[in-house]
């Protein structure tokens, strides 16, 4: 099954990368998702392949900053492991495959990263999409707590606030929600903190 999340624009190099691959498959499971060639934002749930909407300039630009300022935190060797930009699957479930806009796999963690995809992710941030709100602020947010993911960011162009979401015993608690003229900071990485009237600036 193809499921259209938000309101996506498919290519049509992408319908036809589906029909070839699901020709070859009696049904989607996760080894016919990784057929797919990787060139499009393609996410995999109990045998259902979601295509999401593309982002828009601002959403990258965000996310772009965050892999920045992610890249720069761990090559300053305040954290050590990988940062990841979006297009890295990460298995957050018995058939399930997202790809968040950034995530940190800490050195410990190396043997858990494959060539298709991450089994394991320290921490995951997501550029809300307007549109396609419910997938990253519902959807994505129980699956990240039910895979043990420690942190999720949650950004949010629209609102101008970034939530850090932190790990506990019952579940994601809120670590902060940070505005303008504050610094969101980490819990799972020591010392990393983004200043959010930059991120958000145009």
């Amino acid at each position: 099954m193809v499921a259209l999340l938000g309101t996506p624009q498919v290519s049509q190099a992408l319908l036809r990368d589906i029909d070839r691959v699901s020709r070859k498959h009696r049904r989607w499971t996760a080894d016919a998702y990784f057929e797919l060639d990787g060139a499009y934002i393609v996410e995999f749930c109990r045998g259902t392949v979601e295509i999401l909407p593309m982002p828009t300039t601002t959403h990258q630009r965000v996310a772009q900053r965050m892999n920045y300022a992610l890249l720069a935190h761990v090559h300053g060797g305040a954290a050590r492991g990988d940062v990841y930009f979006a297009g890295t699957r990460v298995r957050v479930g018995a058939d399930v495959f997202r790809e968040p806009d950034v995530l940190f796999v800490p050195e410990e963690w190396r043997q858990l990263v494959h060539e298709q995809f991450v089994e394991r992710a320290a921490v995951v941030i997501e550029v809300i999409t307007e549109f396609n709100r419910k997938h990253d602020v519902e959807t994505k947010r129980g699956e990240y707590e039910d895979a043990g993911i420690p942190e999720y960011w949650l950004i949010d162009p629209e609102e101008k606030h970034v939530t850090v979401l932190t790990l506990g015993p019952r579940g994601y608690i809120e670590h902060g929600v940070f505005r303008p003229g504050q610094r969101a900071t980490s819990a799972q990485l020591p010392g990393f903190s983004v200043e959010v009237t930059e991120l958000f600036a145009a």
